[in-house]
């Protein structure tokens, strides 16, 4: 199953096409969406929403994985930002008919390390030494780890409907 998995950002957007299974990962494609800095916000957002529509037509990926959004108390104008960008793709993927999953940063990463609390430069690394290829950004790399996540969320599945026949 093709999926999309972003990591959201007002001035970069990782993202990463994947086809996951239950089994396995694999980095079909993968990017960065840079609205231009000096934009009003209606524009940065309309922006993303015209590059993330052009990934789905592109790839038509079945699934949109996202992080859950998580701000420092100190920063709460971060995280209202951040959740207009989630909005806008979140309404994408209903309008091409994906089905939309969400995982805290902290459990996409201990899906991919083994360990939540890890900065983002060790999630490059790591994808880095499994895909073994060099990643764009750490941005595209915390967006390979929500497919990983994904994909430990499909084996569990496989597992209990297994167990339980």
């Amino acid at each position: 199953m093709l999926v999309l998995a972003v990591d959201i950002g007002l001035r970069v957007s990782g993202y990463c096409i994947c086809a996951a299974d239950s089994r396995q990962v694999k980095l079909v494609k993968e990017g960065e969406i840079k609205p231009p800095v000096k934009s009003i916000l209606a524009k940065k957002l309309f922006f993303i929403h015209k590059e993330i529509s052009r990934i789905i037509e592109d790839y038509k990926p079945k699934a949109l994985l996202l992080e859950r959004l998580y701000s420092h108390y100190r920063h709460p104008t971060t995280v209202s930002l951040l959740a207009q960008v989630r909005g806008v793709v979140l309404v994408l993927a209903e309008v091409y008919g994906m089905d939309s999953y969400e995982y805290s940063p902290t459990r996409a990463r201990k899906s991919f390390l083994g360990k939540g609390s890890v900065k983002s430069y060790q999630v490059k690394k790591m994808a880095e030494n499994v895909l073994g290829l060099k990643l764009k950004s750490k941005h595209t790399a915390d967006a390979f780890s929500l497919a990983v996540a994904f994909s430990h969320t499909l084996k569990k599945k496989v597992l209990e409907h297994d167990w339980k026949n």
